[in-house]
């Protein structure tokens, strides 16, 4: 894994901003939650690291290397969308661990992992 650095990151269609000079580190194992309203910019702030969406203003770097121009493919970042990505008959807990679980994550490491 790596840091993830957004400087000055702006998303404009048109008039409309979606993303307004958004600056913001992640730190290496670091785990972060973006909460807000719906349109506040949460999808497409995750959607330019991810590359699906280009960037009107601003950088992205992943560890020391600027992603802006990378090709999603190349930047080794996955999403998880809200309405889709749960399941049911799983805890909060449960659902949040699964992706470690997956990668083969010790098992005592996930729980304070998660925690």
């Amino acid at each position: 894994m790596a840091d993830v650095t957004l400087r000055n990151l702006t998303k404009r269609w048109g008039e409309f901003v979606g993303v307004n000079n958004q600056s913001l580190e992640i730190h290496d194992h670091e785990f972060l939650v973006l909460l807000g309203p719906s349109g506040c910019g949460k999808t497409t702030t995750m959607r330019m690291i991810a590359g699906l969406e280009e960037p009107t203003d601003g950088e992205i770097w992943i560890g020391d290397r600027k992603v802006n121009d990378d090709l999603p493919k190349d930047r080794d970042v996955a999403m998880v969308f809200q309405n889709y990505g749960l399941y049911p008959h799983m805890s909060i807990l449960e659902n949040i661990a699964y992706p470690l679980k997956v990668r083969g994550t010790p098992t005592e490491e996930v729980r304070p992992s998660v925690e």
